[in-house]
Formats: C-alpha cells, structure tokens, sequence
C-alpha cells in the first residue's frame, strides 16, 4: 500500500511538516545569531551596517515562519521552544569565527556559513511554494515575497565576500 493510500498518512504529512517547519524555526534563531556576530566581525567597516540590516530581516523571516506554522495550525514543539531560549542566552558567541579576525580564513567560513544556511531557507520557500499549489492555508504572496528576501541576503552576503576575499587570501 503506497503512503497516500494509507489512513494516517495525512496524520504522517502534517506531522512531517510541522517538524520540519519547527526544525526550520529553530535554525533561525540561530541564523539572526550568526548574522549579528557576522556584524561585528565586520565592525567598523561600510559591511557592518549591511549585515545589521541583514539580521534584522532574517529575523523578520523568523517572525513570518513562525506565523505560517500557527496559520497551518501546527504548534512550536515544547522542547525546541526551550532549545530557542537557549541558544537566544547564549548571547553573541560566533562558533564559526570566534576571535572576529576579518583577515583570517575564519571569517571566509562565516560568510560561507550564512550564504548556505540562507540557501536553506530559501530551499524551504520554495518547497512551501510547491505544497501552496494544492494547500489554500498558505499566502502565496507573502512565500513570493519571502523568496525574493532570501535571494537578496544570499546575493549580500556574497557581494561582501566578493569585496572581501583578496583581505584574507590576496
């Protein structure tokens, strides 16, 4: 019996999509985190006002997300709304460039770092873009929208490393 021919697969199907909406709700926390320490790594530079800018926006996407997935009628998972509060205490700290050197290769991995983790998000806008086919309970307008942001943010953090790179490898 194939998963559409089963009685709980829609149980399965919103399930799946509730965990990974959560799972993707999670990761940007994180993501506002690491585009506010990127900030700093930059600071004192024209980049630096960019990637606040940045940071406000991603955090903006996480405001939406977070809005799709109580629209679609799902509900943050009770551990992963703790993990968030976690990881929102764990303050400033960047993992991936932890002294904030701009001429390391460090910094290079930072920006690598976002421009895929963007790349992430973008990927789950246009799987809900797909599902919005078939599903009235998505805003196709504001998923439209949310697509062009994360275009943006991937095509900023790339501009930055382009102008950049020749500081740590030239």
């Amino acid at each position: 019996m194939n998963d559409a021919a089963r009685p709980d697969a829609s149980a399965d199907a919103h399930g799946n999509l509730s965990t990974y909406l959560n799972e993707h709700l999670l990761a940007s926390e994180g993501g506002v985190k690491a585009f506010r320490a990127a900030a700093k790594t930059f600071e004192g530079t024209p980049h630096e006002q960019v990637l606040v800018a940045l940071a406000e926006e991603v955090d903006r996407d996480r405001r939406d997300l977070a809005k799709i997935i109580q629209q679609l009628g799902y509900r943050p998972k009770g551990w992963k709304r703790a993990l968030t509060l976690l990881l929102r205490a764990g303050g400033s700290v960047n993992p991936v460039n932890l002294l904030r050197m701009r001429r390391s290769s460090m910094t290079q991995l930072e920006l690598d770092f976002l421009t895929g983790a963007v790349r992430g998000k973008l990927s789950m806008w246009q799987a809900l873009i797909e599902l919005s086919a078939s599903d009235s309970r998505f805003d196709r307008a504001l998923l439209d929208d949310l697509v062009r942001r994360a275009e943006h943010q991937i095509a900023e953090v790339q501009r930055i490393s382009h102008e950049t790179v020749r500081e740590r490898f030239a």
